[in-house]
């Protein structure tokens, strides 16, 4: 069966969709509106950090598996499959804005032909496409809806797609869900067939999951802070529990980026408009947001006195590490209350400054690592980037005006640090504490929190 793809969106979900099905030999269509970004694309350059990306587009490109336009016409009349991955941003009040969507539904009801098949790839509330499934019945041609959400960690979405644990697949039309398992199926993955309410819970259900584990490990490293415990020897004690594992059980500023924040807010939402109030994810959001403060506070109490005049480096303002997303990052509430205390703040960030700058107005951003840190009176790790672990910390030294590194990823060695001179303060952790006949803080990191 013919099986050309259109792709609604080349923004991250619908551009690594598109090009990782492309690498895979399947006739991609990518519909973009936005001039600017759709000529970034036709160029074989991506508009987003994001590691091997750019160059599986341009060999798509260069392939012909995969064209970028602005046509809807066109690519409804050869595509048999139109993959809607445009955005669903938050609104004021938390509820996800689903304005793209239906404009996409309505383009999709005038102009598709016979047989096109509708995948939802959009992270869109329980319930979403159940209700647009009405819009697209009846005469001239039903088109049926399959939900497939996508589970991608940005700065290993490529990975994620080719050596996926799951594919899930809702829908009512047992044919549909058949031919989009085909497409979005790989090798290895577990097929998840279902309806299309349960398939977006099972998206917005494993986000809240992660986002409650982390912030119940924060919690628990409050509780290190004030009983004297560290939560490095509790996280590995209760991660060997296979019941509970050690994913997501890393203490440190909490959760940011375009999915966890948003997705725990929406299903909230969604369960208020049912009259549940769901107080779990009430609460890991409230427990998220202050753990940001609370390493605003730490700072305050290590540089012990006033902070106003005080130079504060801040190592890193992604969300997370392998990305340029700024999208609820740490580092700009970090940053903005740091001044607001009347501190003077530099940073860096290796690849997302250009994104961060118009975001951090009044913060002074270096060009390395070691100029931010030149002078300063603490240094504040805020993204475990590579480039910042391993560092030339006795270099640093020398560079600071006083040796004081408060770590909001719990990521750098402890004891390596007071072998520099450093005075060390981590979320949770206290000093000397040995596991397995290794330092706790010689523990390799599961994951990159905060992705999904």
């Amino acid at each position: 069966m013919d099986h050309t793809i259109a792709i609604a969106g080349a923004g991250y979900v619908g551009l690594v969709t598109g090009a990782c099905l492309a690498s895979a030999r399947r006739r991609v269509i990518m519909v973009e509106v936005d001039p600017e970004r759709r000529q970034t694309l036709v160029e074989g350059r991506v508009p987003i950090y994001e590691p091997g990306l750019e160059p599986l587009l341009r060999a798509a490109l260069d392939a012909g598996h995969l064209r970028v336009t602005d046509d809807w016409e066109d690519a409804l009349a050869q595509a048999s499959m139109v993959v809607v991955a445009v955005g669903t941003p938050p609104r004021a009040d938390g509820r996800a804005d689903l304005t793209a969507v239906e404009q996409v539904i309505a383009t999709v009801r005038a102009g598709a032909r016979p047989g096109t098949v509708l995948v939802m790839k959009s992270t869109v509330p329980p319930g979403t496409s159940a209700r647009l499934q009405q819009q697209l019945r009846g005469e001239p041609f039903a088109i049926p809806i399959v939900s497939c959400p996508e589970f991608l960690r940005e700065g290993a979405a490529i990975e994620d797609v080719r050596n996926a644990t799951r594919v899930v697949v809702g829908g009512l039309d047992r044919d549909a869900c058949e031919r989009v398992a085909e497409v979005m199926g790989v090798p290895g993955a577990e097929i998840v067939r279902t309806d299309n309410t349960s398939a977006e819970l099972i998206k917005y259900g494993s986000n809240s999951f992660l986002a409650l584990k982390i912030s119940f490990i924060n919690e628990i490293a409050n509780v290190c802070d004030l009983m004297g415990g560290d939560v490095d020897a509790v996280a590995h004690g209760m991660g060997l529990d296979p019941r509970i594992g050690r994913a997501f059980l890393n203490a440190g500023l909490g959760f940011g980026g375009s999915c966890f924040p948003k997705d725990v807010r929406a299903l909230d939402q969604a369960a208020g408009r049912y009259g549940y109030s769901f107080w779990m994810l009430k609460t890991a959001i409230e427990v998220n947001d202050q753990q940001r403060m609370r390493f605003v506070s730490k700072i305050r109490a290590a540089v012990e006195g006033p902070i106003e005049g005080k130079r504060i480096a801040i190592l890193g303002l992604a969300f997370k590490p392998g990305t340029d997303d700024m999208r609820q990052a740490c580092s700009v509430d970090v940053a903005m209350r740091l001044m607001e205390l009347g501190a003077e703040v530099v940073a860096h960030d290796p690849v997302a400054m250009e994104k961060a700058a118009p975001m951090l107005p009044g913060v002074e951003l270096a060009e390395s690592a070691y100029e931010a840190v030149a002078g300063a009176d603490c240094v504040a790790l805020v993204t475990e980037w590579p480039e910042y672990l391993h560092m030339n910390w006795n270099r640093v030294r020398h560079l600071v005006k006083r040796p004081l590194v408060v770590d909001g990823r719990n990521c750098l060695d402890r004891d390596e640090m007071s072998a520099c001179g450093f005075t060390y303060h981590g979320m949770g952790r206290q000093p000397g504490v040995v596991l397995w006949g290794r330092r706790a803080t010689d523990r390799v990191r599961l994951e990159s929190e905060g992705v999904a």
